[in-house]
């Protein structure tokens, strides 16, 4: 009998695993995060004027993340969505909070592109950007003050759909909370 084709892996689950093993070595073992990468590998961080800065080679991307001190900070993931790539590469999007010693929380999104090699992927691709909430309550203008146009025409405006809530909740019912002193741990969520 034929050995069975291995089925593919899906990019959610890859996402999940790399997200899972990522943050875990951020704030465990951060000295190791450079294993993640290659000299090719270009990572964005954003600087105090809020342009980003791109690192190459491994030895300089270590350097980077290790003068971040990503170990002093508790994270805490509200959403992985991952998708296939080019070249079977998978592009994985995440984002969460960040809880300084200052107990001040930041949000954040964080990009990935993983590349496959010979066993698994490597991060080819990494940016980070702190991101300001929006205020609950903006401000809303319903009010079309366009005039018509000289034809009689009423020109098309086009609102914006609204945005659909995320979900801080993984698909199995847990949160995924990720701290400098622990490892990633799956919580009950809690309803409200």
């Amino acid at each position: 009998m034929a050995a069975a084709a291995q089925q593919p892996v899906s990019a959610q689950v890859v996402g999940r695993a790399f997200v899972s093993q990522y943050y875990h070595v951020l704030h465990v073992s951060p000295e190791l995060l450079h294993m993640f990468y290659k000299d090719i590998s270009k990572v964005g961080r954003p600087e105090e004027d809020g342009s980003i800065s791109i690192t190459t080679t491994t030895k300089a991307i270590n350097e980077k993340l290790l003068g971040l001190k990503y170990g002093d900070l508790s994270v805490v993931i509200k959403s992985i969505d991952s998708q296939e790539s080019f070249n079977g590469g998978v592009i994985v999007l995440v984002s969460g909070y960040m809880t300084g010693k200052d107990k001040r929380s930041r949000n954040f999104a964080h990009s990935f592109f993983l590349a496959p090699q010979h066993k698994g992927y490597f991060v080819l691709n990494d940016m980070f950007r702190y991101v300001e909430a929006v205020p609950a309550t903006a401000p809303e203008n319903h009010e079309n003050n366009t005039p018509p146009a000289e034809n009689g025409d009423v020109p098309i405006v086009e609102e914006e759909a609204p945005l659909a809530e995320v979900v801080d909740q993984l698909e199995d019912d847990t949160w995924m909370i990720v701290e400098s002193s622990a490892k990633i741990e799956g919580i009950e969520a809690q309803s409200t």
